[in-house]
């Protein structure tokens, strides 16, 4: 399935995984794996994710959140991420390809997103692409 080189470094990120949909919140925990990442954290909406990271002793290193979902959106949890942890990566799963989305959620300081429904391989290189651009830049 996924035939990339894994990056060692993986094993020790910790990752908020944010997803209300049970079949999409599996299939990304099944790339975080095989990814090797070292710790995954799951919340079923952005409510409960602002919990989670709020009672953090230390940051996630990368927050994937679906945009839709009950109570907080995705949109709404980015924001409360920007404002506490302006770097912390950011990906985004949506349904929605419309340019308004794209738009809302750069604006808001989003590193990438991925279009359900997604394939593994997807997520996999979004990921990836991510990580490689966090670890590039000057303050990470």
């Amino acid at each position: 399935m996924l035939g990339a080189k894994i990056d060692p470094r993986f094993a020790k990120l910790t990752v908020l995984l944010v997803e209300d949909d049970s079949f999409a919140l599996k299939l990304a925990q099944s790339v975080l794996k095989n990814l090797g990442v070292g710790r995954v954290i799951l919340a079923r909406d952005g409510a409960e994710a602002i919990k989670i990271l709020d009672s953090m002793a230390t940051k996630a290193d990368l927050v994937i959140s679906d945009w839709n979902m009950p109570n907080v959106t995705g949109l709404d949890l980015l924001r409360h991420v920007r404002k506490t942890w302006q770097n912390m990566p950011f990906i985004m799963l949506t349904g929605r390809a419309s340019e308004d989305f794209v738009v809302a959620a750069k604006d808001n300081g989003v590193n990438g997103y991925v279009i359900k429904p997604f394939s593994p391989d997807q997520l996999m290189k979004k990921i990836q692409s991510v990580f490689n651009m966090v670890m590039k830049a000057p303050d990470a």
